[in-house]
């Protein structure tokens, strides 16, 4: 084996992962912060487009990955729909916080 050759692909390995590791965090910094968008992971955020697409697409998704996940229908839907309640709620409450309050114009003599 040749001790150039590994510490070669070793160094490649390292500086590709310290730029992907970088370019992450720049990435995630000038994001736009949105308080109302809920964290989730990957699966649920595929979850989440396949119960906002419809029931057949959701149903097809899980179908095909019931072996792995072991997912419900009816358990899927209702959380989709939990997180849809719990964002509505939470756009609602920053439009009222956001809303300016207008006092009542009244002719003071």
């Amino acid at each position: 084996m040749n001790t150039n050759q590994s510490t070669s692909t070793f160094l490649r390995f390292i500086v590709f992962s310290t730029v992907a590791a970088t370019a992450g965090v720049a990435m995630a910094q000038s994001a736009p912060a949105d308080k109302c968008v809920p964290q989730m992971s990957r699966l649920e955020q595929r979850l989440y487009q396949k119960a906002g697409e419809g029931p057949d697409a959701l149903r097809q998704f899980i179908f095909i990955r019931r072996g792995i996940y072991q997912l419900d229908m009816n358990d899927v839907q209702s959380w989709a729909g939990g997180v849809d309640a719990t964002r509505t709620a939470c756009l609602r409450v920053d439009a009222d916080a956001a809303a300016p309050t207008t006092a009542a114009s009244a002719d003071f003599p």
